[in-house]
């Protein structure tokens, strides 16, 4: 049996995404340098499931570097609303 390698294609970032994924989202140098900021509460812990492995949710990072930068998050999804762009 073969495995295939997780994909994501290029431009688009996955609803939860696992420590090396989210680590990149959050443009951190490293998944150690990425985990000692959950650890320091920069950014929230993960969603952790029994048979599933830890995972971060993209809103839930959103928010956390929102909050660090002094944004409300409110008015950061109202720009992703498509009919406010129409």
């Amino acid at each position: 049996m073969t495995v295939r390698p997780a994909t994501c294609p290029l431009g688009s970032w996955p609803l939860e995404m696992r420590a090396e994924t989210a680590a990149g989202y959050c443009d951190e140098p490293s998944v150690e340098a990425f985990l000692a900021k959950v650890e320091r509460g920069v950014y929230g812990r993960p969603r952790r499931e029994r048979g599933c492995l830890p995972k971060w949710h993209r809103l839930k990072l959103d928010q956390d570097i929102a909050r660090r930068h002094g944004l409300a998050m409110e008015r950061m999804l109202l720009a992703e609303d498509v009919a406010e762009l129409i």
